[in-house]
């Protein structure tokens, strides 16, 4: 949106207007910052500027192996286990089981552990 005025030196001024973000997009654009921080630095959770609750990135995601059907935010897997029925949802969270069990004893480690995370997660 756009305004225009002239000025006393006969000069026209044009006033560019944006449009005012509301509440929850700047609040979305905060938890994005936070998210990509933490991605960039390979981090597996981030705190939600908001509620203070830890949030799993999508690298955390990707490495559990499945979508859990609980709509994540950052979910790599287009929430496909999202309103499906409760067969195909557990064959698809089984199927992913599998491959973090794999990742899992290659690495030796949980697919869940940071480096400097105490919290133990399961699911």
């Amino acid at each position: 949106m756009t305004s225009s005025h002239d000025n006393d030196d006969g000069l026209v001024q044009i006033h560019s207007r944006q449009p005012q973000k509301t509440q929850a997009e700047l609040e979305k654009e905060k938890w994005q910052e936070a998210h990509r921080l933490a991605c960039e630095g390979n981090r597996k959770k981030y705190i939600d500027p908001k509620t203070g609750y830890s949030v799993m990135t999508e690298l955390l995601h990707k490495r559990r192996g499945y979508c859990c059907g609980n709509a994540c935010r950052h979910c790599p897997y287009e929430n496909e286990n999202v309103g499906v029925s409760p067969e195909v949802k557990k064959a698809n969270i089984e199927r992913g089981k599998q491959r973090r069990k794999e990742i899992e004893a290659i690495e030796g480690q949980p697919v869940w552990a940071d480096d400097d995370d105490e919290d133990n997660y399961s699911d």
